[in-house]
């Protein structure tokens, strides 16, 4: 029988070299969607501009990819590795456009910066993804890892906690 349920969307804001957190991150909300969606009548989708967007034109990618599939989003996670990514005309890179659009829009924002090895990285990207650290460190706290196993463990428990975050909002402001 159809039952109603509060969506929450999560977009992924990433440079294109993050794949294997890509795949922790979709694991990681199917297993809160199993072990607690139902009971709570919530699911979350995970978002990104690989599978939400569309080709169109008009205007700076990244302000199509904001009406497309951003816009609509609760919870960004973002994450660095090897790549800062590219600019957008109003940021260094679309991770970073996506980062500060979602503070300002009073979306839950979670950053993430792996230290894993990265074979041919090069300098001037590793000191973009440092700089942006530095400045963002100011004002936020962020999550650095070093292993892959290590960043499923710590997102397994920060998705728990924003999302008990996020419920209790929900019922304390009845939307």
């Amino acid at each position: 029988m159809p039952q109603p349920i509060t969506l929450y969307r999560v977009f992924l804001a990433t440079p294109s070299d993050v794949s294997e957190e890509l795949i922790v991150v979709d694991a990681l909300l199917r297993d809160w969607n199993l072990q607690h969606g139902q009971a709570l009548g919530v699911r979350l989708e995970l978002v990104n501009w690989r599978t939400h967007t569309r080709p169109a034109t008009g205007k700076r990618p990244p302000a199509l990819v904001n009406k497309q599939a951003f816009d609509a989003c609760d919870l960004v996670i973002a994450i660095f590795w090897s790549r800062f990514g590219t600019p957008t005309g109003r940021a260094a890179s679309g991770t970073e456009e996506e980062i500060r659009r979602g503070i300002k829009q009073g979306k839950e924002v979670l950053v993430y910066f792996s230290e894993r090895p990265a074979p041919g990285q090069k300098p001037l990207e590793h000191s973009r993804i440092e700089k942006f650290k530095r400045k963002f460190g100011q004002k936020a706290l962020f999550w650095s890892y070093s292993t892959t196993s290590a960043f499923e463990e710590a997102f397994r428990n920060h998705l728990a906690s924003t999302m008990h975050e996020l419920l209790k909002r929900k019922s304390t402001h009845g939307s």
